[in-house]
C-alpha cells in the first residue's frame, strides 16, 4: 500500500517540478520497522520526480562511518547535490507528518545550489563558525513548530562544512531522547567536537526566531 495518496503524489510533483539539478539521498536501514517504511517513502519520492536518487544500505556497510552514521540511529538520511557532496543534512528516523514538509524545503534548497533563507547577516556569523558542530534538533512527526528549527539547523550545515544538522525523531530514539532530558519538542541541542568526542555545548527549547537561534549558536561556540 502506497504511503503517499494520488492528492498527496500530485502535490508533491508539483513543489518538486522547481528542482534545478539532481539530488541524491543515501539511506541507511536497520533491522527495525521504521526502517522499511522510510525506505518506501523515499523510493515514492524517487517515482514522482526522476531528479531524485536514491541508495539504501545496510547499517554496517563502510559508508556508515564515511558519514559518521552513529550504529544504533536506524533509519538515517544523508542528503548529497549532484556532485554527490555531504552538505551536513541529516534525518534520523521517519520524516514524516509535518516533517515531510522539511525534507521537501531540503530537496529544493540543495538542488538549486544550497540556497537558504536566512539574511546575509546571518549567513556571514555561521559562516565563521570554526569549530565542527552538531546541530540536534529533537522532534515528533505532529509538532507543528519543529520544522522551522530543523529546517534552521539545516540551512546552518548548507552554508557551512563545519556544521551537522540533524533531525532525530524522539519516539523511535527513547534512550538518546532521555540522554538529553527531551520532553517537549522541538528541543535543540549543540554539540561541540573537541578533538575525541562530542560535547554538549547548549541547548534550547522551542523554534527560536533568526536572530535568536544564531545567538545560540554563537554562544556555544564561546
Amino acid at each position: 500500500m502506497a504511503l503517499l495518496d494520488d492528492n498527496t503524489r500530485e502535490q508533491v510533483k508539483d513543489l518538486l517540478s522547481k528542482m534545478e539539478n539532481n539530488v541524491k539521498f543515501v539511506l541507511f536501514q536497520g533491522e527495525n520497522e521504521y526502517s522499511k517504511v522510510t525506505g518506501e517513502l523515499l523510493n515514492e519520492l524517487k517515482e514522482v520526480e526522476p531528479k531524485i536518487e536514491l541508495e539504501m544500505l545496510n547499517i554496517d556497510d563502510p559508508k556508515a562511518d564515511v558519514y559518521d552514521i552513529e550504529k544504533d540511529l536506524t533509519p538515517a538520511i544523508v542528503l548529497l547535490d549532484k556532485d554527490n557532496n555531504d552538505n551536513g543534512i541529516r534525518f534520523y528516523g521517519i520524516p514524516s507528518g509535518h516533517e515531510f514538509s522539511t525534507l521537501l524545503q531540503d530537496i529544493l534548497s540543495v538542488s538549486s545550489g544550497n540556497r537558504v533563507d536566512f539574511s546575509e547577516e546571518t549567513q556571514n556569523k555561521i559562516k565563521t563558525i570554526d569549530k565542527k558542530m552538531r546541530i540536534r534538533v529533537f522532534i515528533t512527526p505532529t509538532c507543528p513548530y519543529c520544522p522551522k528549527a530543523v529546517f534552521s539547523g539545516h540551512q546552518s550545515a548548507l552554508l557551512n562544512d563545519n556544521i551537522i544538522g540533524e533531525m532525530i525523531e524522539a519516539n523511535e530514539f527513547g534512550p538518546l531522547s532521555s540522554e538529553h532530558g527531551v520532553s517537549s519538542v522541538p528541543h535543540t541541542v549543540i554539540e561541540i567536537f573537541n578533538g575525541d568526542e562530542w560535547e554538549k555545548s547548549g541547548e534550547f527549547i522551542g523554534a527560536y526566531p533568526e536572530q535568536q537561534f544564531i545567538d545560540e549558536l554563537m554562544k556555544a561556540v564561546g
